[in-house]
């Protein structure tokens, strides 16, 4: 008979230890703002090495750093005091800058310019697990996916040479604008796209994260940490064509007037690397 006492006073302390520990649990409703700057990084690019004649092999332009942001904010729910999930709504300024490329055609010294912009709104989801959440320095590993969806976008190629003459060619929105100039004379025409944008209108992919909490007050703490994303759709709309509207015949985007172009081909993926800086209400 004691034993039985004893079995049941033992079962009804564990029912107490964890529905004390249960209560205990911050569950519930949070909500971060956002402010992740960093260095983002796209696709590669290449040039002919003799611009004039388009014989010969081609160059690949070196990456420049290139500023990246995400700003906006998350919604998350924490299921235990150690794990949630969290959706976000971030403005994303992404692309790839490329350092000048330069080479001599006759007397003439050339130099090739190319930046790459593109704007997303991204939906971020993922899971967060937190150590130490009853302290006032916690530590929080993330892991999801995004969805991107392209709110613009700018690519830029300009060449010039020492003579004066120089070219320039913008796709940006709905159209594609390309620009002619020589110690004579000067002259641009624009063109209209078909089969879609040069860029594709969604983009997907994976983040992780790492950081560190530091609490304020029960409800308010100041999160800091790295992120890493990574596109794994390529985002270049290869189909794309434009066609100038001084004349009938369509061209390939990627490939333009030259059928050799490396560049109809080459894929790219957006990512980055941020520092993520936000402030964190539990509501």
């Amino acid at each position: 008979m004691k034993k039985i006492k004893l079995k049941r006073l033992t079962l009804l302390s564990l029912a107490v230890l964890f529905l004390s520990a249960a209560s205990y649990a911050q569950k519930g409703m949070n909500i971060e703002i956002l402010v992740d700057p960093g260095m983002t990084m796209g696709g590669k690019f290449q040039v002919p090495e003799d611009i004039v004649t388009l014989e010969g092999g081609w160059a690949s332009l070196k990456k420049a750093f290139t500023f990246g942001l995400d700003a906006g904010a998350s919604f998350g729910y924490n299921f235990t005091d150690y794990i949630g999930l969290s959706l976000g709504v971030m403005y994303s300024k992404q692309g790839q800058g490329f350092k000048d490329y330069t080479w001599t055609v006759g007397n003439n010294n050339l130099v090739w310019k190319r930046t790459v912009s593109l704007n997303y709104l991204k939906i971020p989801i993922q899971a967060n697990y937190i150590l130490f959440p009853d302290k006032n320095i916690s530590f929080t590993v993330s892991a999801g996916f995004y969805v991107g969806f392209l709110l613009g976008y700018k690519d830029k190629n300009e060449a010039s040479a020492s003579d004066g003459s120089a070219f320039t060619a913008t796709a940006k929105g709905s159209s594609y604008t390309q620009g002619y100039t020589t110690p004579d004379r000067s002259e641009s025409e624009t063109a209209s796209f078909s089969k879609g944008k040069p860029y594709k209108s969604v983009d997907f992919g994976g983040l992780i994260g790492v950081g560190v909490s530091f609490k304020l007050t029960e409800r308010l703490s100041i999160p800091i940490g790295i992120n890493y994303q990574i596109g794994f759709i390529d985002v270049k709309n290869k189909a794309c064509e434009y066609t100038p509207n001084n004349s009938g015949e369509s061209q390939l985007f990627w490939q333009n007037s030259d059928s050799d172009s490396p560049n109809a081909t080459l894929a790219y993926h957006n990512s980055s690397l941020e520092l993520k800086i936000g402030l964190k209400l539990n509501l």
